[in-house]
């Protein structure tokens, strides 16, 4: 019998330790971003209190001004899923620059922050891995408030359709023309087409604000600053040239030409986001070489923020 049980113990035993690891992993990552969620609550407090200011002015906009047919069909006017694409943009722009904000400030402090109050300590005690943790923070910024802002976008430029047509049923504005779902449909694919190549461009950013907020022992932000400045302006008054300058500003701004190159906009008329993923050069963006150097830099780098996590605790 007592061989029995060794033998049950020797060999089921790891059988059914594999699951519960396979689990384990998943259930750790979801509560290690419901913990940056719940201790970086600016992630969704700045994005929904934009959302409610923005819906305000949207309903006082209706109220203090009217809007005519002959408005509605100059030359020059917006159709009905351009006027839509209007919409989607007011919502979508000032959600995204105050998240991009948010992020930014989030990923310089996220690491920083908890060796400067120690908390870093008791995250140590628990059964959770430095690569996990670092893992979560980024997915938080690359994946969950991206998703989380386009969705509160959408829905916001459902509330102004929805708050125009409101005042059009009372006669205060006309009706919006030319509505088509399909259009609708495509454009949200067109926004979700441009969110994933951005997240996927602007990585290297992400991961180099971590390793800053994992290295610095003080003021993170000026360690994330003051080195590209510095670097340009040596190189400026040392070789006359601005390679560093133009490899930022690539890195900024390189992809959406490539994303966008075939795209024509007609002059005087707001852009129809419907016709938007029919023009994108999604393959070529994709197949940019630059694109995936920059994932192979942004890789390197967060190993190193988790290299640092590991040894330095500043204690």
């Amino acid at each position: 019998m007592n061989s029995n049980l060794a033998d049950v113990a020797a060999g089921e035993g790891p059988r059914e330790a594999a699951p519960a690891a396979r689990i384990g992993t998943a259930s750790t990552l979801l509560m290690l971003i419901r913990r940056e969620l719940w201790e970086h609550r600016a992630l969704w407090i700045a994005p929904l209190v934009v959302a409610a200011l923005m819906v305000c002015g949207a309903v006082v906009a209706s109220v203090k001004y009217h809007l005519t047919e002959a408005d509605m069909s100059r030359d020059d006017a917006p159709g009905g899923m351009a006027m839509f694409a209007v919409m989607q943009g007011a919502a979508s722009m000032p959600l995204s620059v105050v998240s991009l904000i948010v992020v930014a400030f989030y990923l310089l402090d996220c690491l920083y922050a908890e060796r400067k109050d120690r908390s870093i300590l008791f995250w140590k005690s628990l059964p959770v891995s430095d690569e996990k943790t670092v893992l979560s923070k980024l997915l938080v910024a690359l994946l969950v408030v991206p998703l989380g802002v386009f969705a509160l976008g959408l829905l916001l430029s459902l509330l102004f359709t929805g708050i125009w047509e409101v005042n059009a049923a009372v006669g205060r504005v006309p009706p919006i023309p030319g509505w088509d779902m399909l259009g609708w449909l495509k454009a949200e694919v067109a926004l979700l087409v441009c969110l994933s190549v951005g997240v996927l461009w602007y990585a290297p950013y992400a991961a180099y604000l971590l390793l800053v907020s994992a290295w610095a022992r003080r003021t993170p932000f000026l360690w994330a600053v003051l080195p590209p400045v510095v670097v340009q302006v040596l190189e400026h008054f040392t070789f006359d040239t601005h390679y560093v300058r133009d490899l930022l500003v690539y890195r900024t701004y390189g992809i959406w030409p490539t994303l966008f190159g075939h795209m024509h906009v007609g002059r005087g008329r707001a852009f129809a986001l419907g016709s938007a993923v029919d023009q994108l050069n999604l393959g070529a963006a994709l197949t940019d070489l630059n694109l995936w150097i920059g994932l192979a830099v942004a890789v390197a780098m967060v190993f190193g923020a988790i290299r640092l996590r590991r040894y330095r605790d500043d204690t």
